[in-house]
């Protein structure tokens, strides 16, 4: 790759709590293989972080990385990636997350690509970033505070247009499933927060007034007008009742024209304005609906009291679940855990339930230690009330491998639940749904959910979700497309951009990605060469994984209840209906993933990598076609011979 920086800033800051060092790296010593965002990141933890390091110890990472599309007015491409050992992972591990907002142009703006934070400070610190300065100050003023309060008192300090990541009180008392939160409303989970509040880190603040070079301006223009006019669609309203809670629009990230589906911003019956988005803003809603009298707003503010302490809602749903589970069949009682369950879905409730968790209170102590680790201590009386959700870092049952066979691959081989990646199969079905319910409500006719599939997924029959046939090659493309999105750095809410409501025939462009990015950067990129990043970048993932002690023949493999629990419901698809046939409709109700279709499948895919068929593990001729001959020369130690 040229080394012409149309696109990159050039430069990453390096940053050592525990010596108070500032220093810079390179950016195109890494770009050339691995793009930005998530593959830069990756590369760093690679170098820096070794497998015996403990998700609080000073050696670990925090790596935030923005990338070449970011700033420079391409559509969607606001967001930046977090790398790092999570301690929200049993056993903790590699793990990443994806934000927005406005942090990860103002970073580039500011002049670096990304930062890698090590070390540990003694005292509260937070990092200054100002047009290519930076600073480590005192954060005094805002240990203790909130996310709200934390952004005000930053607005005060550095200026209205200061933006920031940071996390609230759950961070700084190291709850393990707390988030990241940045402006915006951006969040990630994988208990990062956790991290920064180990290092004594309270945000990161950067200002910036520059710009990135594009190498053909006038022709991302066009580019942009194509994505804006292919992405246009209606919008979808979440389910609040209107005489509480009116939807007043969509709150877009920085330099970001295209429809968005799930950033939403509300106006309850007490008049707050509020902005709400995707699975976060239904956190308390199923139990707040269920109890007669109490206002929906309860729903739309336990959403800010979660974002505000930065735990993740993900994880507290699960909780909720867990705690209602136990306390029903009498494995907890009130005297046990400090908690009224009677309460349950009042605002009252959860509010104590979120503070006791995010100040290690009672029996909060516990809970701040993850679900997991929650049934770890407690034992196999409390795990027994776990639902298939709890996972982790992400929900477990969420668009399963019962429901879509292809996600069993998807969700086998990554450390968390991969969103992105599911999106593109339970994205596209939930359009079919919609259109079969009411045509005028979506584009997607049985007849453009196969073509779609056929384009972006790689093999002609990858629609049929009733059959193996094609899911391997799906799961490729689909992973090293996601992985290219997470490292450009492309927002999921719309790329990739399978159907259209504008084009004749209602698909989508799967080679635009590679087209914007040949204009930022100059330098000339097909689809396939673009996917070739994504395939590296998802091999060295593959080999940090294996390092940290990932066995494939053990852990490539979805959870167990996809084998034995018979699927009900999906979100967005109640009925769980796949198409079929010409017009025939097919229903995946009460079936379960067979474990000899799964094993094919999975050998496919190992196959199609040109791994090894029986083990699963990565040769070393693989990795020094994608370039990675120095991982090859760790192979011994990766595999454990």
């Amino acid at each position: 790759m040229e080394t012409n920086r149309y696109g990159w800033c050039g430069k990453i800051l390096r940053v050592d709590l525990s010596a108070g060092e500032v220093t810079r790296l390179n950016t195109m010593d890494y770009a050339d293989r691995f793009l930005g965002g998530r593959g830069i990141a990756t590369r760093l933890y690679w170098e820096e972080v070794g497998p015996g390091v403990g998700a609080f110890d000073a050696e670990n990472c925090l790596i935030l990385m923005t990338g070449p599309l970011g700033a420079t007015g391409a559509q969607g491409a606001s967001r930046f990636e977090v790398v790092g050992k999570s301690p929200m992972l049993m056993p903790e591990g590699f793990c990443y997350g994806n934000l927005g907002g406005f942090f990860g142009p103002a970073l580039k703006r500011a002049g670096y690509d990304g930062v890698v934070i090590s070390g540990k400070s003694e005292k509260p610190v937070y990092l200054w970033i100002h047009d290519g300065a930076a600073h480590i100050l005192d954060a005094s003023p805002l240990w203790g505070k909130g996310t709200y309060d934390t952004r005000d008192i930053l607005q005060q300090m550095h200026g209205r247009k200061v933006r920031f990541v940071t996390t609230g009180v759950a961070g700084e008392n190291m709850c393990r499933s707390a988030n990241l939160m940045t402006d915006n409303e951006g969040s990630a989970t994988g208990g990062f927060g956790a991290v920064m509040g180990s290092k004594k880190l309270k945000a990161v603040a950067v200002l910036g007034t520059g710009n990135p070079l594009v190498a053909r301006p006038e022709q991302l223009k066009e580019l942009n007008r194509l994505a804006v006019h292919l992405n246009q669609r209606d919008p979808l309203v979440p389910p609040f009742p209107p005489e509480q809670v009116q939807r007043t629009g969509q709150s877009s990230c920085y330099q970001c024209g295209l429809d968005c589906k799930y950033r939403n911003t509300f106006r309850t019956a007490s008049g707050k304005e509020v902005l709400r988005k995707c699975q976060s803003m239904f956190v308390y809603f199923p139990w707040v609906m269920r109890r007669p009298g109490e206002p929906v707003e309860t729903a739309i503010d336990a959403t800010g009291i979660c974002n505000d302490l930065s735990i993740c809602t993900m994880e507290m749903a699960n909780i909720l679940q867990w705690l209602e589970s136990c306390c029903q069949a009498g494995y907890l009682t009130a005297e046990k855990t400090g908690l009224d369950m009677s309460k349950l879905g009042t605002h009252e409730f959860f509010y104590s339930l979120a503070h006791m968790i995010a100040r290690r209170e009672g029996f909060g102590d516990l809970l701040a230690e993850g679900l997991l680790r929650t049934g770890e201590t407690l034992g196999e009386s409390a795990r027994a009330h776990f639902s298939n959700e709890v996972s982790g870092v992400g929900a477990g049952a969420t668009y399963s491998a019962r429901e879509y066979l292809t996600n069993g691959l998807l969700y086998a081989l990554e450390p968390r639940q991969p969103i992105a990646m599911l999106h593109e199969i339970s994205w596209l079905t939930g359009l079919w749904v919609m259109n079969r319910a009411d045509p005028k409500s979506s584009p997607v006719t049985s007849e453009v959910f196969r073509a779609a599939a056929s384009r972006f997924w790689g093999h002609e029959k990858a629609w049929d979700l009733n059959s193996e046939e094609g899911k391997a090659v799906a799961a490729t493309r689909i992973i090293d497309r996601t992985y290219v999105k997470d490292s450009l750095i492309l927002c999921d809410s719309a790329w990739p951009i399978m159907v259209s409501w504008n084009t004749a025939d209602r698909l989508g462009e799967p080679t635009l990605e590679s087209r914007i990015f040949s204009a930022v950067t100059g330098i000339e990129t097909d689809e396939g060469a673009l996917n070739e990043y994504g395939e590296r970048i998802f091999n060295l993932q593959r080999a940090v994984l294996l390092r940290e002690g990932w066995r494939p023949k053990t852990d490539d493999v979805p959870r167990e209840f996809n084998f034995v629990d018979p699927v009900e419901t999906v979100f967005m698809n109640p009925e769980v209906i796949v198409p079929g046939p010409g017009e025939e409709v097919i229903s995946r109700k009460g079936q379960t993933l067979d474990r000899e279709v799964f094993e094919r499948m999975r050998r496919e895919f190992y196959q199609l990598r040109n791994w090894d068929g029986d083990s699963g593990l990565q040769t070393a001729e693989t990795l020094e076609r994608l370039g990675l001959s120095e991982v090859a020369r760790e192979l011994p130690k990766t595999h454990g011979s």
